[in-house]
């Protein structure tokens, strides 16, 4: 009787690191952990650590698709053949132009959101490991879709998140146009 107790004992342990083992496992392949790691590498001051988590040539790159949008031809506006053709030789020249020159600047750039990320108060930096905690995630495969709702306003921020096939880490890879367009105005033009 003792030895039949013993292995269920045994058996119940083995199945319960399993359980445990998988359940970490998914946790930590989840977007949601690395929405809070990126968060920790924040409060941190670990920039590093924290770009691990965002892919910023595919944001700018996303972000620079997204604004050609905001120069197509209003609706009130006919345009004619010659405007048609030179917006889509714009786009054509631009699509060639600004991937090296993004390339160029990139270090520029990361180095004036590391500016702006290292000058945050510790009040905000919390609000982001808050909001990154109740965060409404979307994942259907290596996607997902990230809603963070500010708790005193109700205003959304979107960004898409994607699994890195070589690393298998999520990165933030795209954020949404408008939302960010509302973001930089609420921070910088006040």
């Amino acid at each position: 009787m003792q030895r039949k107790t013993w292995i269920i004992a045994v058996a119940i342990v083995v199945l319960g690191g399993a359980v445990a083992g998988g359940l970490y496992w998914r946790w930590v392949n989840s977007p949601r952990y690395a929405l809070q790691q990126a968060a920790l590498a924040l409060q941190a001051r670990d920039m590093d650590k924290f770009f691990i988590y965002v892919n910023l040539k595919e944001i700018l790159n996303n972000l620079v698709e997204a604004s050609s949008k905001d120069l197509a031809t209003p609706e009130d506006q006919s345009a004619d053949e010659w405007t048609k053709f030179s917006r889509q030789l714009g786009r054509r020249f631009a699509n060639l132009f600004l991937p090296k020159f993004l390339e160029t600047f990139e270090a520029q750039i990361r180095a004036a959101v590391e500016g702006y990320l290292a000058n945050l108060d510790y009040s905000k930096i919390l609000i982001i490991a808050a909001a990154a905690t109740v965060a409404q995630i979307d994942s259907q495969g290596d996607d997902a879709l990230v809603t963070l709702t500010d708790p005193k306003t109700r205003d959304t921020f979107q960004f898409h998140m994607r699994r890195q096939p070589d690393r298998g880490t999520w990165q933030i890879v795209s954020v949404n146009y408008d939302d960010l367009k509302r973001f930089s105005k609420r921070e910088f033009l006040q």
